[in-house]
């Protein structure tokens, strides 16, 4: 697994897509277009999902990575996990969706997207690039090129939240209860980024021995043994009540 991590968006521009750039540097790697998915897909040649942090790669800003790990718990939602089956585990419980293409090389990514069927609408969105897994979820918001796309789900509503607890409509003192204290704090915005270093389970170690039977043990092991775990949250609110929340992570031997 080659992965590093993505920031997330705001509601006016994907600014915290610099937290990608910061984990970039620090896993020393460089993107590339994401990785194909089965299924319905429509390419798309624009930029109009204005949510996504995938947009574009950007610089001169500093996050601050903490050395610390944040529940697995932040990465499910709906029973879904962030990984590289996330969009038929979103079948297997939403229903099929639309796989949308955008982008290209540095910048590529695949969305699937689901909505509610309430008046207000609230979405929930996975997004895959060569470098993270993310999922998006937000109360309405313009409109963009194929979020005509967007199924329709009961199971998406204001109440859905992750299985740690986050949900829209929650305070930033409730948000933090959650994750602790955030890398910056923005007017209306809070920032994760974080990084930690993880042994590699046994039943992965047997996958990726079979995957480089040319390696020696030593090589091997030193290659292997642990990985990077590298995630990001960004948080928008509106009075003091979350309206958009981005959840990311990444993984990179």
């Amino acid at each position: 697994m080659h992965k590093v991590l993505d920031g997330g968006v705001s509601l006016v521009a994907p600014s915290a897509a610099v937290i990608m750039v910061a984990l970039l540097a620090l896993f020393g790697l460089s993107t590339s277009g994401p990785a194909m998915q089965t299924g319905p897909r429509v390419s798309l040649h624009d930029n109009s999902d204005w949510w996504s942090g995938s947009r574009a790669i950007e610089s001169g800003e500093n996050i601050k990575i903490q050395e610390r790990e944040l529940a697995s718990s932040n990465f499910r939602i709906l029973g879904i996990h962030l990984n590289e089956d996330m969009f038929k585990q979103a079948a297997a419980k939403l229903g099929p969706a639309t796989i949308i293409q955008r982008g290209d090389a540095a910048t590529g990514r695949a969305q699937a997207c689901y909505v509610s069927d309430q008046d207000t609408k609230i979405h929930l969105i996975l997004e895959q690039d060569e470098v993270s897994f993310t999922f998006y979820l937000f109360s309405d918001g313009r409109p963009w090129d194929g979020s005509d796309q967007c199924a329709h789900s009961h199971l998406v509503s204001a109440g859905l939240s992750a299985a740690s607890g986050l949900h829209l409509g929650q305070t930033p003192s409730e948000v933090t209860a959650i994750l602790g204290e955030p890398s910056e704090r923005r007017k209306n915005e809070l920032i994760y980024s974080v990084h930690a270093k993880k042994k590699a389970s046994e039943e992965n170690l047997k996958e990726l021995r079979q995957r480089n039977t040319q390696m020696s043990d030593e090589d091997f092991h030193s290659a292997y043994d642990f990985y990077d775990l590298g995630a990001a949250v960004h948080a928008k609110f509106t009075d003091s009540k979350l309206t958009f929340l981005v959840v990311s992570k990444a993984e990179t031997y």
